[in-house]
């Protein structure tokens, strides 16, 4: 980490405020709190622009450069001026002057606003953001039938005790191992420095877990897990690949991560009633409002563009250790601020229609050798099978020699 920071916005294009769909957002990839510098961006804001009361995850310094921005309750700020606010303080509505305002922005933890919901007969504040409600939550026996009402109505649910302590131990070991081994540091290294503030510059992730953590194999290919996925996708899909099978591991003082959904990995695809891709987290560890547990806003994958969840939309994936979040890829949700003293380690399964390209490349992270070793159902979801759209009036996809990749596999 560098002792000092140029940040300069020379030849950076903005592009639209995605909080509020008006304004320019300047984002500088050396200002994205990465590294344990801070997140440190520009907004210009266009005249007579209105932002509903709002509050932060983090404290906050703003330093205004042009124009004005009016505070209900606190004033105006003018070119010069600087201001402070304290994490989770709510303020607002604010509105720019007749010349519209910029300001930068600095702050230690996830910038984006959170709107406030105001109660119907009192100027109160919602209730903070980790008071929220959560997820329909079961037991073994599981009522998967019960579960895709839930994931189909919500867009998501928790099943407890989906791992047992023996197979969290070994998944655990095995981790360990692995990272002791320091073959793989798992920090992020995509190549864009913006994809890496997004992924966490304190968060190891590990993909090829079949190859790297062998202990994963069964559970990327649970046949109860593997069915859900199957048909919470098949109006979309004749079969599913596996998306990316990734330990997510928080480091400590992580900030907040930014909200999302994993659809977003592909630019054009529209959301519907059924989606294209499922997630299933799988906790390590327990998952607390102190560690990270996984910010879920259901519902969201009915909202228009642009659309950010409110104070009292969020739940939170509070769970113990075997338990596990299912929820459409399409969803807003994002990992939380760990703000304990440990990391907190998880394993994050998706699967995606058979016709899309996955985010984890399988065919160059698990050896082909590892692959032929492996059992039928975990080398389909690897790719080496073909995708049969024939029943659903498409063509077929993913073929090696006009026949199924698995062909590459040799005899079973």
């Amino acid at each position: 980490m560098k002792d000092a920071e140029k940040f300069n916005i020379e030849g950076v294009a903005p592009f639209v405020d995605p909080t509020t769909g008006s304004g320019n957002i300047f984002l500088m990839p050396e200002g994205m709190g990465s590294d344990g510098k801070p997140f440190v961006f520009l907004v210009e804001d266009p005249p007579h622009k209105t932002r509903p009361k709002h509050y932060h995850h983090g404290d906050v310094v703003y330093v205004y450069t042009a124009g004005e921005h009016h505070i209900e309750g606190e004033g105006t700020y003018r070119a010069g001026d600087i201001r402070w606010t304290r994490a989770g303080h709510a303020y607002g509505p604010e509105t720019t002057g007749a010349e519209g305002g910029s300001w930068w922005v600095i702050s230690y933890s996830d910038p984006l606003p959170v709107d406030v919901v105001e109660a119907t007969h009192a100027a109160t504040v919602a209730a903070p953001i980790r008071a929220t409600h959560g997820l329909a939550t079961f037991e073994r026996p599981y009522d998967w039938a019960a579960i895709d009402r839930a994931v189909a109505d919500e867009g998501g649910a928790i099943i407890k005790g989906f791992l047992s302590e023996d197979r969290i131990t070994e998944v655990n070991h095995d981790i360990d191992e692995y990272l002791a081994r320091g073959e793989n540091g798992g920090l992020p290294a995509s190549g864009s420095p913006t994809y890496d503030a997004f992924l966490g510059a304190r968060t190891i992730r590990l993909h090829g877990l079949a190859e790297k953590v062998p202990t994963t194999r069964a559970l990327i290919a649970d046949e109860e897990l593997v069915a859900w996925a199957e048909r919470a996708i098949g109006v979309n899909a004749a079969s599913v690949l596996l998306n990316a099978g990734e330990l997510i591991q928080i480091g400590r003082d992580e900030p907040a991560q930014y909200l999302h959904r994993d659809t977003d990995s592909w630019l054009a695809l529209a959301r519907g009633e059924a989606p294209v891709l499922v997630n299933a987290i799988v906790a390590l560890d327990p998952f607390t409002l102190t560690n990270g547990a996984t910010y879920i806003a259901p519902h969201s994958w009915r909202w228009d563009n642009g659309r950010q969840p409110k104070s009292d939309e969020f739940a939170r994936a509070v769970m113990d250790a075997g338990d596990a979040v299912l929820f459409r890829g399409d969803l807003i949700h994002g990992g939380g601020e760990n703000a304990s003293t440990a990391p907190r380690r998880a394993l994050s399964i998706s699967y995606v229609a058979g016709w899309l390209r996955p985010v984890e490349n399988s065919f160059l992270n698990v050896p082909i050798a590892t692959v032929r070793s492996l059992e039928p159902r975990l080398q389909a979801l690897l790719g080496y099978a073909a995708h049969d759209g024939v029943s659903k009036r498409g063509g077929m996809l993913g073929l090696y020699e006009n026949t199924s990749p698995a062909r590459l596999l040799g005899p079973t």
